[in-house]
């Protein structure tokens, strides 16, 4: 039961996040001017997380497909915990979300490693 809950905590959160980006919100905007990156880089982001959200998703039922979205997670949570503190040069209060879906994503895979 408390895997389900991580899986769809953790889809939930990233497709929030997604959608968020492919619409390019104007915080989100801000947000990627100060990590330097290229906005249609935020356009790919937001993609990637909302294809990892639906995978995640159905890794409640196909255990393969949460170690790829958990494996997905892990590269673009350790990007984000990278465009906070190295690239904008941020508070490491501000990676506390993505070092929370980084921690989530690995537990996930460990879970459905074994």
């Amino acid at each position: 039961m408390i895997s389900i809950i991580m899986k769809a905590s953790l889809a939930a959160f990233m497709l929030a996040g997604g959608i968020i980006k492919v619409f390019r919100a104007p915080f989100q905007v801000e947000h990627w001017r100060h990590y330097q990156y290229p906005l249609w880089f935020l356009t790919v982001t937001g993609i990637l997380e909302i294809a990892g959200a639906l995978a995640m998703t159905a890794g409640i039922w196909n255990r393969y497909a949460a170690f790829g979205a958990g494996v997905l997670f892990v590269v673009l949570m350790a990007g984000a915990v990278h465009a906070h503190v190295f690239r904008a040069r941020q508070s490491v209060l501000m990676t506390i979300p993505a070092m929370i879906c980084l921690i989530v994503s690995i537990i996930i895979i460990i879970w459905e490693s074994t």
